[in-house]
């Protein structure tokens, strides 16, 4: 290759189409059960996406307001909601179903890609152990369990190793600090309120790590800054009107959390092949601590962590943090413990067992360390021969990758067995409840939604609204007339003539971010009701989430200029790579 050829084409492009094939065959009952949808919590999920496509198909509007669910939640700035994602507009083109399949398979190509960067660029080891590595981490067991369950919002967790590979880069290089301002926006596009405060404590710790010597505290804050800002403005869209949403809301917790690991679970966490749903002793069903490694890469990653001693020592930081942070209420002083009482957001979350991804991450790493360590440590002892060990050693590494990727088929072929969309022609006007109304799913494309709730952003739930086909605006005032009346997801519009001051009772919970052109939109209980004056007026009341103007304009400013330094840094030509360096 000379020194001018493009590096992604001619070595990232392959790997990356190996890694889409290989996550294609993990994954293949999922796309094989098409139409069939997703069960678990996977149509909460999919109905968002599913109103995201409507709003936007059908209304030509941004997808900010929910109608169809508990009647009426915030769409764009819920925090769980995925529908700022750039792969959730895959959905009009594919439809919903198809698009959260896609996304699965996406997101496993780049925890594939982020892992083979870490183990080898960062780790510097072999394209056998960073595939062992790579493989591990993609289709780890937390993986299968939590996304075949439904759990959506959960995939930026397969940023990680990415996310750590750049910012440990980023000390030298500030276009890594972008890269990673990149990922942090999108996974808080993606709606990871769970994976973005657990990859902020795990940058956090390992940069603890690099505070010696003190000169490389200012490179490190720098690389920081750049990061923090990066993310914030790529993500502002999202940032500030969820911002918002947590300032005025406090999200509500289901029990106390005081769940600690037990021995028995531990041991059982990466080795049982099948578990009955209730875990003895645990707080929580068994797929929130399921991460299987299987015997053969468990036992490689625990010989990674003894060859490797303290060569990677923050790996083994990251490695007993993230044990003690999953092994939950063990005691007082216990890290969970201290952060679900003192520390935002910890506070609002639960499950610490979640915390089994940062531990899935680093014995993944491990294993891949052992592909290349155990055979040159055994060798220079004397005790075997280490080329035709290291042979028999990936050997049996391929097949513990076997091992996992078969065991997460099986566990796919139960998930999506849920009823196809339906084909159905949409009421000529929204509007809730009533006679014949949909399945969960097909609501949105129905255009009519209804008042129960499912998911924790309905705090509205319960206002006293009405169903059917009738006008979705009142007047409370029996002087004034309500005419006119259209509703879209977004939006209501209607003419008003009133004699003297009067309210406008409309077909919708109330949230802050409702506004009228004319009057004030106020609360009536749990309600959206218009304070009008007297006379006779066109009103138009919208749902804009608040900060949503300034945060598209600095989202739209910021992606702009990282295309623009992409697509300059990619037309420089790049020296050739050192010999003996590790390739793609």
């Amino acid at each position: 290759m000379t020194p001018s050829a493009d590096p992604v084409r001619t070595r990232w492009l392959p790997l990356a189409a190996f890694a889409l094939a290989l996550s294609a065959f993990a994954w293949w009952p999922m796309l094989a059960a098409y139409p069939a949808t997703q069960t678990g919590d996977g149509p909460y999920f999919q109905k968002m996406v599913e109103a995201a496509r409507v709003s936007v198909a059908r209304y030509h509007e941004l997808p900010l307001w929910n109608p169809y669910e508990c009647g009426g939640v915030p769409l764009w700035d819920n925090p769980e909601s995925p529908v700022a994602a750039p792969l959730a507009w895959l959905a009009l083109v594919v439809g919903s179903t198809r698009a959260i399949e896609l996304w699965y398979l996406l997101h496993a190509l780049v925890g594939f890609l982020g892992m083979w960067a870490l183990t080898r660029h960062e780790l510097r080891l072999s394209r056998a152990a960073a595939f062992v590595g790579a493989a591990s981490w993609a289709f780890a067991g937390v993986h299968s369990q939590h996304l075949v369950g439904g759990h959506l919002v959960f995939v930026p967790f397969f940023y990680f190793p990415l996310a750590i590979f750049f910012w440990r880069r980023a000390e030298r290089d500030p276009r890594h600090a972008v890269g990673l301002g990149a990922v942090v926006a999108m996974t808080m596009l993606e709606g990871g309120t769970y994976p973005l405060p657990h990859l902020i404590l795990l940058l956090f710790v390992e940069t603890l790590t690099r505070l010696w010597p003190r000169g490389r505290w200012l490179p490190i804050a720098r690389a920081g800054a750049i990061a923090v800002a990066v993310a914030f403005v790529l993500s502002a869209a999202r940032t500030l009107p969820v911002l918002d949403q947590l300032t005025h809301h406090t999200r509500p917790i289901v029990g106390h959390d005081n769940d600690a690991m037990q021995w028995s679970t531990l041991k059982e966490v990466f080795l049982a092949r099948a578990h009955d749903r209730v875990a003895v002793g645990q707080q929580y069903v068994w797929p929130e601590y399921a991460d299987y490694l299987g015997p053969i890469l468990l036992s490689l990653a625990l010989a990674g962590v003894f060859v490797a001693g303290l060569s990677h020592a923050w790996l083994l930081v990251l490695l007993v943090l993230s044990l003690a942070l999953m092994s939950g209420s063990f005691a007082d002083w216990a890290p969970w413990k201290l952060l679900n009482a003192h520390v935002y957001p910890f506070k609002e979350m639960r499950v610490p067992s979640r915390f089994v991804y940062s531990v899935s991450l680093v014995l993944s790493a491990y294993a891949a360390v052992a592909i290349d360590r155990v055979p040159r440590l055994l060798g220079r002892l004397g005790l075997a021969r280490t080329p035709l060990l290291r042979s028999a050693i990936v050997a049996l590494a391929m097949v513990g990758v076997g091992d996992v990727v078969g065991l997460g088929i099986s566990w796919c072929a139960s998930g999506f067995n849920g009823p196809p969309l339906a084909q159905l022609a949409p009421s000529p006007r929204l509007y809730l409840g009533g006679a014949g109304l949909a399945g969960f799913l097909d609501q949105p494309e129905q255009n009519r939604g209804r008042l129960e709730c499912w998911g924790e952003w309905g705090f509205e739930a319960g206002a006293p609204l009405w169903t059917g086909d009738v006008p979705q605006a009142r007047a409370i005032d029996a002087d004034a007339r309500v005419e006119a009346l259209t509703r879209s997801q977004n939006t209501f519009s209607f003419d008003v003539d009133a004699a003297r001051p009067t309210r406008v009772l409309l077909n919708s919970t109330f949230d802050r971010g409702w506004r009228s052109d004319v009057g004030a939109a106020v609360r009536e209980g749990k309600q959206l009701a218009i304070e009008l004056p007297p006379g006779h007026h066109h009103v138009r009341v919208e749902y804009w989430p608040h900060g949503l103007t300034v945060g598209l304009s600095l989202s739209v400013l910021g992606w702009a200029g990282v295309v623009a330094m992409w697509l300059r840094g990619g037309r420089r030509p790049r020296p050739a790579a050192p010999e003996g360096s590790p390739g793609a």
